[in-house]
């Protein structure tokens, strides 16, 4: 039209959603029942303003005119939306033309791998390109700094085809129906569907059933409440396992044993998980690893057999107490240590120090040898990216000297500054 501003064209506001799918569905079958008007409003909800979804599901609900009905539709739509009639003929091939215009194989596989969170999650963006980095999507990969600009770059054009949409500076997030959509091309247009196992966010306790370990190549359970992990399946073709946010207490060996060919494994903010498996060595491909936000207080020996581990995330795992050969780890490029329990003393340092490949390094500095030492190197001094630097004050007071307002005034101080541990004795 020759328009040199381009207009944003965004989805419906919720009013005009209802007006829209009201139209649809028409007041002969609206007004049968009160219930059905509340239950039309949760389908239309789900349909996120999105007109196409909200004109074919409208025409769709037009006929349906008992509540067991209309329930029924909201679960669908819950559970696995490209099962609602006409969601597979009418609405996702329309949608799948945004899909196909992505010009490289390797930023249509970094979309899909967006499916993998919960619906209306907000999705990092740092996080993400760390997982596209190792998964191999993102081809400048030896010089982090490079595959991050690259994956900002991918970032830019899926938010231009409105595949995903910018919240802020920091997150992205992917529409339902959209989501719908990548799930759906991702099992092979819903031939396949144990390609990508995702139940994110659905209350689960267990792992769930499948009927072919050996055809999932994702796999999705993050947002749940499973405790514990003993099954020992055939994973053969497992490359990305997401367990973060459960209740985890025990993770099986077994588990672990025919996961050759895992990349990540993100098992972040399960507060109580204390303990890693030995068998962990037998995860030869693994490149991600993240352990964030855990209780786990050391390493098992097998760990240091993680030959091709790029990214190892200790953010903040407040019981770990140790370290010792990580400089095995020859692969190591990115390590976050930051609020650990592992501060930068002189012994990690010499260990940092034989990790060649390290780029980027968050970590906490306990002793002012420490902060020297890294200082010191240039090349370890130029991976830090966050550090942060602790002292542990001891004061010994004779109230009666010092005087007790004093003594009040100065502990109101400590109070009011941050990252401090105060201890009376």
């Amino acid at each position: 039209m020759g328009d040199h501003e381009p207009m944003q064209v965004n989805c419906l506001s919720q009013d005009e959603a209802w007006e829209l799918f009201k139209n649809k569905v028409g007041d002969n079958t609206l007004k049968r029942d009160t219930v059905i008007v509340e239950l039309a409003r949760k389908v239309a909800k789900k349909c996120c303003g999105l007109p196409l979804a909200l004109n074919v599901i409208g025409e769709t609900m037009s006929s349906k005119t008992t509540v067991q009905e209309w329930q029924h539709a909201i679960d669908v739509l819950t559970r696995s939306a490209a099962e609602f009639p006409d969601m597979e003929n009418k609405i996702l091939p329309v949608l799948k033309y945004s899909y196909y215009n992505l010009v490289d194989e390797h930023i249509k596989s970094c979309f899909l791998y967006c499916a993998l969170f919960p619906e209306d999650k907000m999705i990092d963006k740092e996080g993400l390109i760390d997982y596209w980095i190792c998964e191999g999507y993102i081809r400048e990969c030896q010089v982090i700094k490079r595959a991050i600009n690259k994956g900002y770059e991918i970032l830019g054009t899926l938010i231009r085809a409105n595949l995903l949409t910018e919240v802020g500076t920091h997150d992205v997030v992917m529409h339902d129906v959209v989501r719908e959509m990548a799930l759906w091309i991702a099992s092979k247009f819903g031939k396949k569907k144990e390609t990508f196992i995702v139940q994110a966010n659905v209350g689960l306790h267990e792992i769930p059933k499948v009927k072919d370990w050996g055809e999932v190549r994702k796999m999705s359970l993050m947002n749940n409440s499973i405790e514990e992990i003993t099954c020992s399946s055939k994973f053969s073709q497992l490359t990305t396992l997401f367990l973060q946010h459960n209740e985890l207490k025990n993770l099986s060996g077994e588990f672990f044993r025919s996961m050759q060919n895992l990349v990540v494994l993100d098992l972040s903010r399960n507060f109580v998980f204390n303990e890693l498996p030995e068998q962990i060595s037998e995860l030869a491909s693994l490149q991600f690893l993240d352990l964030s936000h855990t209780n786990i207080e050391q390493l098992p020996v097998g760990f240091l057999e993680l030959k091709k581990l790029t990214q190892l995330n200790l953010t903040s795992t407040k019981r770990l107490y140790s370290m010792i050969g990580i400089s095995k780890l020859s692969s190591l490029r990115i390590l976050k240590l930051l609020n650990s329990n592992v501060h930068g003393d002189i012994i990690l340092v010499k260990e940092l120090q034989l990790l060649e490949h390290l780029q980027v390094l968050s970590i906490t500095i306990s002793t002012e040898l420490g902060l020297e030492q890294i200082l010191g190197d240039q090349r370890l001094a130029n991976c830090i990216t966050h550090y942060k630097k602790t002292c542990i004050l001891r004061l010994t007071f004779v109230t009666p000297l010092f005087g007790r307002k004093r003594y009040d005034a100065f502990v109101t101080t400590l109070r009011l500054m941050n990252d401090y541990t105060l201890s009376r004795g």
